[in-house]
């Protein structure tokens, strides 16, 4: 970012200039990234082969302007690669695990978590009841050995303490509500994300379970987008209204 303050400050020192050698050659000067010189020396090229009547000062302006966008969608929209899986140290990014257990112990008022799986899970069910005592609003929207009919084994009650089950909102989608094809055969709650705060929304092909965060291979994205999130929570409000997800 320093380097675009210094190009825009060069620009405005010479405000009423045009494009000429002597000024492409300070703003080139600026930068030691081969790639980078090269993008500016095609901007600086058009600016003196295409607009000739617009001076420094101008384009130091639209360089802010551009600046100033990206600062502010970057703002709105922060997004984050998650993997569990064979390690790339070249790319280094947090586990499944890591980023949900970081939603869990920051959450101030409610949190959200959808899983089809729940197992083994004994660090989540820690900071659970850990935000559950900071008096954090816990909902779990999760697929349960009855409904699943045989495609799940164990559920939440066999992973999550009872304080936690007694002191949260459980849901779950019933039966009776699910698509079903010309065989008879009904879908699963497989959705997998959580939200914190309306704020906060990671989404993930990991379940909650132990091989989810410490075998399989998964990956998510964690978005700090507060519109992002909301529309995802809107969506699961709409669903318990409707009946279509059911309080346990």
């Amino acid at each position: 970012m320093w380097v675009i303050n210094s190009i825009v400050q060069i620009l405005n020192d010479n405000a009423k200039s045009y494009c000429n050698h002597a000024l492409k050659k300070s703003i080139l000067e600026q930068l030691s990234n081969p790639n980078f010189r090269r993008i500016l020396s095609n901007l600086l090229d058009a600016w003196q082969k295409e607009s000739i009547y617009i001076d420094a000062q101008t384009l130091a302006t639209a360089i802010s302007t551009v600046k100033y966008c990206q600062t502010q969608a970057e703002s709105e929209l922060s997004v984050e690669l998650v993997w569990t899986g064979p390690v790339n140290d070249t790319i280094p990014l947090r586990r499944t695990d890591q980023v949900l257990l970081q939603l869990i112990r920051e959450v101030k008022q409610e949190l959200t978590i959808i899983s089809f799986a729940i197992y083994k899970i004994p660090e989540i069910s820690q900071a659970l009841k850990k935000a559950i005592n900071r008096g954090v609003k816990v909902r779990l929207i999760a697929e349960t050995p009855e409904t699943s009919e045989g495609k799940i084994s164990f559920g939440f009650r066999t992973s999550l303490d009872k304080e936690i089950i007694e002191k949260i909102q459980i849901y779950n989608w019933s039966l009776d509500k699910r698509t079903k094809d010309a065989e008879g055969r009904f879908g699963s709650l497989h959705a997998k994300c959580a939200i914190a705060d309306s704020e906060h929304i990671f989404i993930s092909s990991a379940n909650l379970t132990e091989y989810a965060f410490t075998l399989n291979m998964e990956i998510g994205i964690l978005v700090h987008s507060q519109k992002l999130a909301s529309q995802v929570l809107n969506r699961v409000n709409i669903l318990i209204e409707y009946g279509t997800l059911t309080l346990l």
